[in-house]
């Protein structure tokens, strides 16, 4: 093999290490909230960062829901 190839094969390894590594232990978890009034979005995203640390909320896919997505090691 060149140079070339094997550096080549070297970095593919390097980066899929990377990659692996970082998405490893970071489980996402979901939550609807129902809502009795139409969802707000500054509403939902203090609900989901209240309830979990680590929270983030989005209005929908209904009107009267918020979606929680937070960690699932909380």
């Amino acid at each position: 093999m060149s140079k070339a190839s094997v550096l080549a094969i070297f970095m593919v390894v390097l980066v899929l290490g990377l990659v692996i590594k970082e998405t490893q232990g970071q489980e996402l978890c979901h939550e609807y909230f129902q809502l009795t009034a139409p969802c707000e979005k500054q509403q939902c995203i203090d609900m989901c960062s209240s309830k979990y640390k680590t929270g983030k909320g989005v209005c929908g896919p209904a009107v009267h829901q918020c979606f929680c997505t937070f960690s699932c090691t909380v």
